[in-house]
């Protein structure tokens, strides 16, 4: 049963717009203008000790409104009651709902609503709502008193398509103090319909780090986030994705080795993607076997050949399962990992066992879940553990 210390864990709030745990507004008055009266604690989304959770949602000249979970862990969707202790509330205590992770949005009188006091990140293709259920299964994602390493955010200028690309860049609490040492990176990519802020906000990386460094559990090294997609504009106003991979490999990995003290070799260089960043992530490892040695594939397919889809995805690789001396010759470790109800991941998992028995660089990992971010955690946590321990 969850304590009020993790109830009042600030990683389950911290987000694009807050971080304190106490989300404070006025309780409205008797017009409900919210203009006058007392501040009281009115957090949103409250997580209770029995596992459930109540979430309120302001919205004093509604008819209905409803919260719904988008699929995964939590496909329903829940009418919620007017308050009868907060007026212009409504609110709502879901039971019925798996720890961890959630993508939410609300249904106010017909309308899909955002809830402002809730946590915000970027996912689906647009500014979206989460939360997060106790799990006590695994809280390496949360704020604990440990040493904490920096998040950075980095600008550098990308010639392939003429922008000016934002990457975000954790390094471990040591990198402060032992300024002679150098580090391993991990670029790390999120999925479709998402961005570099992914990782932080719905991935809790940085805190996940933190925690795994706190407790001996990983090697120190540089995570770096940043954004999956080449779109160029067309002619017509449209835009088009170019090779995804190529951004990566010669214009982020060159500004990282400049910018941070990393170990500038494709030994110490590893990509891992989540759901369609598993494609750029073996799109860049494959692609540029001179950068890059390590690939982590969390939610997606296992084929190394895709020539049917566009050209920000077309890619031929089938030799590499060739011979496990070409295999590992490519890949100094290979690491697949999903959830135990994604059907569609799950199918490779004799082929990958098959090739694991004859020697090839492989790890296979099964997590509790969905195609979803408490799944994606557990992977980034599995693959931390073995990275650079060979």
């Amino acid at each position: 049963m969850p304590n009020k210390n993790y109830l009042r864990d600030q990683s389950l709030y911290e987000h694009a717009v807050m971080f304190d745990p106490v989300n404070q507004q006025r309780y409205p008055d008797g017009d409900g203008s919210r203009s006058s009266g007392d501040f009281y604690e009115v957090p949103g989304c409250i997580s209770n000790p029995d596992g459930s959770f109540t979430i309120t949602y302001y919205a004093p000249n509604a008819k209905t409104c409803q919260v719904r979970g988008i699929g995964g862990s939590m496909p329903n969707t829940y009418d919620m009651a007017k308050s009868e202790k907060m007026p212009g509330y409504f609110e709502v205590t879901i039971t019925d709902v798996c720890a961890g992770f959630h993508y939410i949005e609300f249904v106010v009188d017909g309308n899909v609503c955002m809830h402002n006091q809730l946590p915000i990140g970027y996912g689906c293709s647009f500014a979206i709502n989460f939360v997060d259920v106790y799990d006590p299964d695994f809280t390496y994602h949360l704020l604990k008193n440990v040493p904490h390493g920096t998040v950075h955010m980095e600008l550098f200028e990308s010639e392939v398509i003429g922008r000016t690309r934002n990457c975000y860049v954790y390094t471990p609490p040591s990198y402060r103090t032992n300024t002679e040492k150098r580090y391993p990176v991990l670029y790390i990519m999120h999925g479709g319909g998402e961005n570099e802020t992914g990782w932080l906000w719905q991935g809790k990386i940085n805190y996940i780090m933190d925690n795994m460094l706190a407790e001996g559990l990983c090697e120190e090294m540089i995570v770096v986030m940043t954004y999956g997609f080449n779109y160029t504009e067309k002619e017509d106003g449209l835009f088009s994705s170019g090779d995804i991979d190529k951004v990566l490999a010669t214009e982020c990995v060159p500004f990282i080795d400049s910018m941070y003290r990393t170990i500038p070799d494709k030994d110490h260089r590893a990509v891992a993607g989540l759901s369609y960043g598993s494609v750029h992530a073996r799109m860049a490892v494959l692609g540029y076997p001179e950068v890059f040695s390590v690939l982590g594939i969390f939610s997606g397919s296992f084929r190394f050949d895709n020539p049917t889809k566009n050209n920000y995805s077309r890619f031929d690789f089938k030799y590499v399962l060739e011979s496990r001396e070409i295999f590992n010759e490519r890949l100094r470790l290979c690491f697949y990992g999903c959830g135990d109800q994604e059907a569609g991941p799950m199918s490779p998992a004799e082929q990958i066992d098959q090739l694991k028995a004859e020697g090839y660089n492989l790890v296979r990992y099964v997590a509790p879940g969905y195609h979803e971010w408490n799944v994606w955690r557990r992977c980034a946590f599995e693959l931390a553990k073995i990275l650079w321990r060979w």
